[in-house]
């Protein structure tokens, strides 16, 4: 007749009997055992008895050297052993998740502040907080608000637009984001000590993001101010790989922000066929901040995370000063 597995648990099994079983595994003595649990040998006895009792079979032998385990106690010391390191691990894990050492951290961020603060931050946490996972997702601020608004994001470097309900969030105001014009190398506009009038500027095609997004609204309205309108010429793609694809193939010239210029503008050995242009059109972005849902709380991972990026803009405005 088949025998039903025995449920242990059921039967009355408790930490106690795993402990002593771990400790035996050592190839220790009931005594020695004993002294490791801090309790009596007696104690240890009467723990080894009602293990017996609760696996029905003998656990172990005794000999004239002390006691020896069965194959059956060897087994179940193994797994006792691994079971407690489980447990272990899993007070290790709740201790680091509620310090902030550990957990899944999701932010977003629009391209600039991710290439000047969001990747030294995150350069820092992987050495500091390895146990943290942290993902990052790069778009335009509506994107990451409509994020941030279904959870999909612990919080965000942008900016709020203006058919949203600021209300609804938190924020840490930060910095303008500067705008650089970027053309290829040896673009007429390039020349050595030159600065390139606004005229000069619209006498090229311009690579522009859609209209309503906050770098075109930004710079028709900078135009405007010099009563000046965008080139007709333009070409109209929010993606930076096109951007710069046509800047490097093209006399035409693109404004993007000023720290992916720089990024572009310096690849190794100073080989790099994309350089930004000396301009007198000064052009910067409003303020962006660190967003966050009003109604969340952020999780302490996602404190640790937010608190590095907030080190790294206190260390460069330092640096500025």
């Amino acid at each position: 007749m088949l025998q039903l597995p025995i449920d242990l648990l059921r039967q009355g099994l408790k930490l106690s009997h795993l402990r002593l079983a771990a400790a035996l595994g050592e190839g220790v003595g009931i005594s020695v055992a004993a002294n490791k649990l801090g309790i009596t040998q007696p104690a240890a006895s009467r723990l080894a008895s009602e293990l017996e009792r609760l696996c029905g079979t003998n656990i172990y032998t005794r000999t004239g050297r002390g006691i020896e385990l069965t194959e059956a106690g060897r087994n179940f010391a193994h797994r006792s052993a691994r079971v407690l390191r489980e447990i272990g691990d899993a007070g290790r894990e709740i201790n680091e998740i509620g310090q902030g050492l550990s957990g899944q951290v999701t932010f977003g961020s629009v391209t600039g502040p991710s290439i000047d603060y969001a990747i030294p931050s995150i350069r820092r946490l992987r050495l500091s907080y390895p146990n943290i996972s942290i993902g990052i997702e790069v778009a335009a601020s509506d994107v990451l608000i409509s994020l941030l608004q279904e959870g999909r994001l612990d919080f965000a470097l942008c900016r709020i637009p203006p058919n949203v309900d600021a209300s609804r969030f938190r924020q840490i105001p930060k910095l303008e984001e500067p705008i650089s014009f970027v053309a290829r190398k040896g673009h007429p506009l390039a020349k050595p000590d030159f600065v390139a009038s606004t005229d000069a500027l619209l006498l090229y095609d311009w690579i522009i993001p859609k209209p309503g997004t906050i770098l075109r609204t930004t710079v028709e309205r900078a135009l405007r101010h010099k009563n000046k309108d965008l080139p007709q010429r333009t070409l109209t793609t929010s993606s930076y790989l096109f951007t710069l694809a046509l800047v490097r193939q093209t006399n035409g010239i693109a404004p993007i922000a000023s720290s992916v210029a720089r990024s572009f503008a310096s690849d190794v050995g100073n080989q790099s066929d994309i350089v930004i242009l000396t301009t007198e059109f000064s052009v910067s972005v409003e303020p962006y901040a660190l967003v966050m849902s009003a109604d969340t709380e952020l999780t302490p991972a996602a404190e640790t995370v937010l608190g590095e990026i907030n080190r790294t803009f206190e260390n460069e405005q330092k640096s500025v000063a």
